[in-house]
């Protein structure tokens, strides 16, 4: 007969007292203590990102746009410089491309009179020949920009005198370049003729014997000159204004000081006095001899 075992207080005891023991599980470690926030620099590219865009640098003006034979100034930024103009780049050379003959010559750059005015150039030359094969009542003294223009006025001559009057010029009657003055209407203003940068012409003479006289044959009507003469010297004048051959073209529809003469001119600023009714520059009243 099998004994029974019956699970008393006593056997529960015995059996826990005789069983292996289990290790107690292990304590969770603690959570590490967070580190102190140390301030780092951002990286380099968001620091570029994020910093303000420098301003552009404005692109320089593009220079004008000259066209062949043009010489008058374009450059609206120097209009209020007053003084001798700059050597020409290369003058010399461009002078023998354009088919001119002349002579290197000399006037100081000094200060005159007793309005203390500035006066000569520090390149000039004497006007020989041009490619026009016209001659002169006196050679020229001028700056060298101004026989390069001169050059360019006598293309022009040469076309519109074989266009409109059947023959070319053999003469121009030339009143002066060169001197030291003031304006004539305008005490304390410098004339472009102190710099040898202007000339003044009275005249032409044409080939089959003709004379052309800006006081005789000069048309200041509105209406189209009815006369070949007076067509030729509005041709002429207008188109070495428009075709910015030089800076001022001054004629009798200018004002009076002008009845007799063009005055042509490479002044920094610009004048149309080939027009009626022309009497200032950009608020700037110029009316007087230049």
């Amino acid at each position: 007969m099998t004994a029974s075992l019956r699970a008393t207080p006593m056997t529960l005891a015995l059996l826990l007292a005789c069983s292996p023991s289990l290790p107690p599980a292990p304590a969770p470690a603690p959570a590490p203590a967070p580190a102190p926030a140390v301030a780092s620099a951002p990286p380099l590219a968001s620091a570029l990102a994020s910093a303000p865009a420098p301003a552009p640098t404005p692109a320089p003006a593009p220079a004008p746009v000259r066209r062949p034979g043009a010489y008058a100034n374009l450059d609206p930024a120097d209009d209020y410089v007053i003084g001798p103009p700059d050597p020409y780049a290369d003058c010399e050379s461009e002078l023998t491309s354009a088919g001119v003959k002349f002579k290197l010559a000399t006037l100081p750059v000094h200060v005159a009179g007793r309005a203390k005015i500035t006066c000569g150039a520090p390149q000039v030359v004497t006007y020989l020949r041009g490619p026009g094969n016209i001659a002169y009542n006196a050679a020229p003294l001028l700056t060298c920009a101004m026989a390069l223009a001169l050059a360019s006025f006598e293309r022009i001559l040469q076309k519109e005198a074989v266009d409109q009057l059947g023959s070319p010029v053999v003469r121009i009657d030339q009143l002066g370049t060169y001197n030291c003055r003031e304006m004539a209407a305008y005490p304390g203003w410098v004339s472009e003729h102190s710099y040898a940068n202007a000339i003044d012409i009275g005249g032409f003479a044409l080939k089959n014997g003709k004379s052309i006289e800006v006081l005789r044959d000069f048309d200041t009507g509105d209406a189209p000159p009815a006369k070949p003469a007076a067509s030729f010297l509005r041709a002429v004048s207008r188109r070495a204004n428009d075709e910015d051959v030089f800076s001022h073209v001054l004629t009798p529809f200018f004002d009076a000081h002008h009845k007799n003469h063009f005055h042509l001119d490479l002044a920094r600023f610009r004048a149309d006095g080939t027009r009626p009714q022309i009497s200032s520059v950009d608020g700037v009243a110029s009316s007087a001899e230049r």
